[in-house]
């Protein structure tokens, strides 16, 4: 019940951030939307933490039970972590820094794929794009922090 009320809220921080940023795909390199030059709303920290609380929601469900409700967490939660990678593509004007949002944010929509698959979901491989996932935040955190 904890997990569900976890991948929940980070779900609906996602949700809030992509409204508020009028985000019009995660496929494409960051452009303005109608009206003017996006700017994200929460600071770099924010989008950090929020980040942070995904990553670790995916973590302990790959590490967890194979219930009923885990491939759905999972690609929720990451299509969330992917969404918040994506808000900050726009926060640097570095090329390296986007490069890795954009890297991040590509990875986490493969796996919330492989997620949705259910029951033929590749263990192996939504593993492998969790551990992909982690070498993109911390060859970015080796930079920036």
């Amino acid at each position: 019940m904890m997990m569900r009320k976890m991948a929940l809220t980070v779900v609906l921080f996602a949700g809030c951030i992509w409204c508020l940023a009028l985000v019009t795909t995660a496929n494409s390199a960051p452009s303005a939307p109608a009206g003017g030059t996006y700017k994200p709303v929460a600071s770099v920290h924010g989008l950090m933490a929020g980040q942070m609380m995904a990553f670790k929601q995916i973590q302990t469900s790959l590490k967890g039970k194979k219930d009923a409700d885990r491939p759905r967490i999972i690609q929720l939660t990451s299509e969330a972590l992917a969404e918040l990678a994506n808000v900050n593509t726009y926060n640097k004007d570095k090329d390296d820094y986007r490069g890795w949002a954009g890297q991040l944010r590509d990875t986490a929509m493969e796996l919330a794929g492989e997620a949705k698959k259910k029951d033929t979901a590749d263990e192996d491989k939504m593993k492998s794009l969790f551990a992909k996932i982690e070498g993109t935040c911390n060859a970015c955190h080796d930079a920036y922090q």
